[in-house]
């Protein structure tokens, strides 16, 4: 992936899709960076440019500081995104990555340039979200280290190097502190469709608070159970980027057959 053409540090894409009918702009969990989205491209295929947001503090920002609060974010990148966003695009994002997308989204809407569509991924609406992490981020590293390795997301090779993991864990930690602090303010709903996605057997995502989301917009909103936990999208990606395709109305979309809608 190379970098983009507005503000390089914030997103990573590949530079030859100048016929892409949409932009996807794919935002990660907590602890994560933009390689999370890394074979996406790939398997959208060419009507769409995946564009990943890469986030303070990972990856090749390594060197930052994490952001503390969601509020900063969306206050650093909707400029930068704005700039990169020359046709119509969407806004995909997991965990934390949905609550910065979805508070992305109302900025935008305030400035005059809604998504196309919000897909929120492994989280529960935002008015009615379970304090998940509230306490993890007082917990001490080992402790904070297991938690994150219980959710899963980090690939056996990568679990037997559990001192390289420990060096991530200033971010992961700095994330899970921006999430317990947000706090959401009621406005009005979004005019922008919302596609809700979560693993059934997720622990952090109760189904009658994930179909809560029809609450935050005036548009349509649809709902999908998929098999796995919080980090289904490894497992059941193809899925996923089928229910984007039929979201955004893709001519190559595929019918979500592995999807529940609720």
């Amino acid at each position: 992936m190379s970098e983009g053409v507005a503000d390089a540090r914030w997103f990573q894409s590949h530079d030859d899709l100048t016929d892409a009918r949409v932009q996807l702009f794919c935002l990660p969990a907590a602890g994560m960076g933009a390689s999370a989205y890394r074979n996406w491209q790939a398997a959208l295929g060419p009507a769409f440019e995946v564009i990943a947001v890469q986030l303070p503090g990972r990856e090749n920002r390594i060197g930052e500081r994490p952001l503390p609060t969601v509020e900063l974010f969306v206050e650093q990148v909707t400029g930068p995104l704005l700039e990169r966003a020359d046709r119509p695009f969407a806004l995909f994002g997991h965990s934390l990555g949905a609550l910065l997308s979805f508070e992305v989204a109302h900025e935008l809407v305030r400035r005059g340039r809604p998504p196309a569509e919000l897909f929120v991924s492994g989280l529960e609406a935002a008015h009615h979200r379970a304090p998940a992490h509230a306490e993890v981020h007082e917990l001490p590293d080992p402790e904070l280290l297991e938690y994150v390795l219980r959710l899963g997301g980090i690939s056996s090779q990568e679990r037997r190097h559990v001192e390289v993991l420990s060096l991530f864990l200033p971010t992961i930690r700095a994330d899970f502190v921006a999430a317990a602090a947000y706090r959401y303010r009621s406005r009005p709903p979004l005019p922008v469709p919302i596609t809700a996605l979560a693993g059934r057997e997720d622990p952090l995502v109760d189904p009658r608070r994930l179909a809560a989301w029809a609450e935050l917009s005036r548009a349509r909103v649809q709902t999908h159970l998929l098999p796995g936990e919080h980090f289904y999208l490894d497992t059941q990606r193809q899925a996923v980027l089928d229910i984007i395709r039929s979201a955004l109305g893709s001519p190559d979309a595929a019918p979500a057959g592995a999807s529940r809608a609720m």
